[in-house]
């Protein structure tokens, strides 16, 4: 008997990669513009822009951290040593797939307390989480640690989701660099160069 899984066993490495891409290109054609574009808008009026998650969702905001240095903007990892202090000018971007992770929503409420903006990455939007914030993108992905309602992909956990970030980061660049006047080939001018 084939288990729910035994489809993706049968399949070599580079079909379950390409049938994933498919996947998560559904996933992102599913995302609300008008809310990226309230994320842009947020991310331009920030004086300086905190990223926050837990796991591999951190690990996704911190490229996006870390491509919004590279255009120019000050961009930090709320909890890293030499992040500096958060003010009403600032916001805060948290991504959490169920919306409930317990230090998020600590974050999340003590940034809405110091009168900044918190922006929310999910795929629920009724969750914890997205009651705090000032906007939410919801990446409708499926995820093994929340109900919602969605078919499981092929790739376990919140891969949907955490990729869905990544991509979705990745391309706010364009049009971040084009607000901020900076060509994508000279924004590697700030590129990290001791390696």
């Amino acid at each position: 008997m084939e288990n729910e899984y035994g489809k993706q066993e049968k399949m070599k490495v580079t079909e379950t990669a390409a049938a994933a891409s498919l996947e998560l290109s559904k996933t992102l054609a599913g995302i609300d513009e008008k809310q990226v574009a309230a994320l842009l808008e947020a991310i331009c009026g920030a004086k300086k822009v905190y990223v926050a998650g837990a796991g591999r969702s951190l690990l996704m905001l911190r490229c996006l951290a870390m491509r919004l240095m590279h255009l120019g903007f000050e961009s930090y990892v709320a909890g890293d040593t030499t992040t500096p202090a958060f003010e009403k000018e600032d916001l805060l971007i948290a991504g959490s797939g169920s919306g409930e992770t317990g230090s998020l929503l600590h974050l999340a409420g003590k940034a809405g307390k110091i009168g900044g903006k918190v922006a929310v990455l999910t795929t629920r939007p009724q969750s914890s989480l997205a009651k705090l914030g000032d906007l939410v993108v919801e990446i409708p992905a499926y995820t093994d640690k929340a109900e919602t309602g969605r078919s499981r992909p092929l790739l376990p956990g919140g891969s949907m989701f955490e990729q869905g970030m990544l991509l979705l980061g990745d391309a706010m660049v364009l049009p971040l660099a084009k607000k901020a006047g900076i060509p994508t080939d000279r924004a590697f001018a700030r590129h990290a160069n001791l390696e």
